[in-house]
């Protein structure tokens, strides 16, 4: 019995030394960047913030940490203040501020300028952006904390890709002789996984360890998540999917799956007395725009919209010199901080306007 508890300490300790040396090779040979996981996934296949967080992010010189809330959204913990008129803008990474310190968030931006411009009303702008959502992550992310944060307006910030994680995704399917939308999913995420990710000891790691973040990239790609659709193979999804044909963007089924989707959270809206916006990050060219959310934009121009929409691309496009890239942080091509101000900027534009006619003179 004692050389076997001698056997278990010298193996324990040869594990350690392993590790410990491990470590060394990876920091001196290839380093890595460190972050702490914030984005999970719901049960139900749709996106969120990691809860009451604060995740580092360390991506070549750029150190961020990021603060969440009790519903995941970016900044202080969320106060209910009686007579605060709630603006929430929802998005993918570019609405999150990815990169960028809380205080250059064009959510951030927005708040100051409401301030600046309007003294009888206190309006509160909540970032709800969350990295890697695309449109269809919406409705369920609104069904499960919607009515807690009780938002008079939610602005949608759709992005360059949005309706291909729509279609990506599968969360839903639109049954296109009956013109609605079924519930489905692709990804299922792994209990132990999710619950791995919620310890503090696992979290410290991510942040002190380069060898635990090789671990969690691969872990992520590989091993978090089931895919229910078997890579949309028909003969073994065990989820309703598309037709093969709708996958091709010319097919029309991802433009109108995108708006059945945008009418739910319209409706959403309605039926919880507040209103809804759709605008644009402003980012939309040919080079960074995935194709089935280029039709869905495209689309746009010319359709009679049953929501109100306002562009931002026009006036991106003017700041930029028609050069996008020089609003964009070259590691991640996401808004610099002179980009997250112009799409403040631009929003700030029609926003303005609308919030000085539907609640200011109402």
């Amino acid at each position: 019995m004692k050389k076997f508890g001698e056997h278990i300490a010298f193996g324990l300790i040869g594990i350690i030394f392993a590790l410990f040396l491990a470590e060394i090779i990876v920091r001196v040979l290839l380093p890595q960047n460190r972050m702490v996981t914030w984005i999970e996934m719901h049960p139900n296949g749709f996106m969120m913030n990691v809860r009451n967080l604060e995740a580092l992010h360390h991506t070549g010189d750029r150190i961020n940490r990021y603060r969440l809330n009790e519903f995941g959204l970016r900044g202080d913990q969320f106060t209910h203040e009686a007579d605060d008129y709630r603006i929430l803008l929802i998005g993918d990474s570019f609405t999150f501020g990815l990169y960028l310190e809380e205080q250059h968030t064009f959510s951030t931006h927005l708040s100051r300028f409401a301030s600046n411009d309007f003294s009888g009303i206190s309006y509160t702008f909540l970032n709800g952006g969350i990295g890697g959502a695309g449109l269809a992550d919406w409705p369920g992310w609104l069904n499960l904390f919607g009515n807690q944060i009780n938002p008079d307006l939610v602005i949608y910030f759709l992005n360059t890709a949005d309706s291909d994680r729509a279609i990506s995704k599968n969360l839903f399917v639109l049954d296109e002789s009956e013109s609605t939308l079924l519930k489905s999913q692709r990804w299922e995420p792994r209990n132990i996984f999710i619950n791995m990710g919620r310890q503090s000891w696992y979290r410290w790691l991510q942040e002190k360890s380069h060898v635990m973040n090789i671990v969690v990239r691969f872990a992520w790609r590989h091993l978090y998540f089931k895919d229910l659709t078997y890579n949309f193979d028909p003969e073994k999804s065990r989820v309703v999917i598309p037709e093969t044909n709708s996958f091709y963007p010319d097919s029309g089924y991802s433009k109108n799956l995108s708006y059945k989707i945008i009418e739910k959270m319209h409706h959403w809206c309605k039926n919880n007395h507040c209103d809804f916006l759709v605008t644009t990050t402003g980012f939309f060219d040919e080079t960074h725009t995935e194709p089935h959310t280029n039709i869905l934009y495209q689309s746009f121009q010319y359709e009679n919209l049953s929501f109100p929409f306002f562009d931002n691309t026009k006036c991106m496009m003017q700041r930029a010199g028609s050069d996008l890239n020089s609003f964009r942080i070259p590691e991640g091509e996401h808004p610099d901080e002179n980009g997250a101000m112009a799409i403040a900027e631009c929003t700030w534009q029609w926003l303005r306007s609308w919030l000085n006619e539907n609640t200011v003179q109402k």
